[in-house]
């Protein structure tokens, strides 16, 4: 399964964001209709097919829980994660902890990122894909050597 292209979107008045059917019927292959929903980085918001997120959980367990970084790291990850499935009509619902934390009010960029999918604000993904010292050509040729692209 995954995850491609960008798509427009805005939030009902019940913080319910249609996933865009593209993003579904990768995810009928599977028969499920789960995901995980949690922060992101840079204001963003995670959303993760439940294979992907048993993945995820599994790397944070190889984190030591002595070490104080890990444990925080964990949290920070595990602590606003919410288990979310689509309805009928592909909505999910988002909770306003999440929203508040990614500065979506209305207007939402659905952008597929391979294995999840990232939630932005518009405003907020313009303003960091402005910063000049955000991606520069130099970062995005080095790593396309990285991976002989």
């Amino acid at each position: 399964m995954s995850f491609t292209g960008e798509f427009y979107n805005i939030i009902d008045q019940k913080n319910r964001l249609s996933i865009p059917a593209k993003y579904r019927k990768a995810l009928d292959l599977s028969n499920d209709k789960t995901f995980v929903l949690t922060r992101g980085f840079d204001a963003c918001l995670f959303l993760y097919p439940l294979e992907e997120w048993k993945q995820v959980e599994e790397q944070l367990s190889s984190l030591s829980s002595i070490r104080d970084k890990h444990r925080n790291f964990i949290r920070s990850i595990v602590r606003y994660a919410n288990y979310v499935q689509y309805d009928s009509q592909g909505r999910i619902q988002i909770p306003d902890n999440l929203l508040k934390y990614a500065n979506i009010d209305k207007k939402v960029m659905v952008i597929g990122v391979i294995k999840k999918i990232e939630l932005w604000d518009q405003d907020t993904l313009d303003k960091y894909e402005n910063t000049k010292d955000n991606f520069t050509e130099d970062d995005f040729d080095e790593l396309a050597q990285e991976i002989n692209f």
